[in-house]
């Protein structure tokens, strides 16, 4: 645990928290054109039968990391 990291986190979380606050943004609409982009993705690597499933698992974990989405670490190899 580094303490001085978790503090840096914790401002800096809050700082943007405060500000998102008072910042005109329609997150709903940012979040379903990106979630259905990257779903219109994944279906078209899960639709691809030249992929075989370790592939298709693949191509999946590089379009969540395109997305900046974690996928958990059972996929680091």
């Amino acid at each position: 645990m580094n303490i001085k990291l978790e503090l840096l986190r914790n401002y800096i979380s809050d700082f943007i928290n405060y500000r998102i606050e008072d910042f005109e943004i329609d997150a709903s609409q940012i979040t379903d054109t990106t979630a259905t982009q990257m779903l219109f993705e994944i279906q078209k690597v899960i639709k691809d039968e030249k992929y075989s499933d370790f592939d298709a698992v693949e191509q999946i974990v590089s379009i969540f990391e395109k997305y900046n989405v974690d996928s958990g670490f059972r996929h680091d190899f």
